[in-house]
């Protein structure tokens, strides 16, 4: 079951669709219109990042960003936003959550 489904509004609108029990995988080219985040800190195999979809005070979510795949794992599942990448990020890192 999809818990949450954004709407960006633009010449084409795109539907990013999160599944409601764990991260979801978006190709890059996908989130074109949002605001990535990649801080230089291995996690996975990838970095820890965050992703903000283009809409006023969304908030952002946390992220693993793999560059070489064009792939980010997004946290649409997690209930709440974060108000900076910095939180998002730490969600995923040892200081915030569930770190790997």
């Amino acid at each position: 079951m999809l818990r949450r489904v954004l709407q960006l509004d633009n010449k084409e609108t795109t539907q990013l669709k999160f599944d409601s029990a764990k991260p979801t995988k978006f190709n890059l080219k996908l989130l074109h219109e949002c605001v990535i985040w990649q801080f230089p800190r291995k996690l996975d195999g990838g970095f820890v990042g965050a992703v903000h979809p283009p809409m006023p005070k969304y908030g952002w979510l946390p992220a693993t960003i793999y560059p070489e795949k064009q792939v980010a794992q997004i946290h649409g599942h997690l209930l709440e936003t974060f108000a900076t990448p910095e939180l998002a990020a730490g969600y995923l890192t040892a200081d915030g959550g569930p770190a790997k």
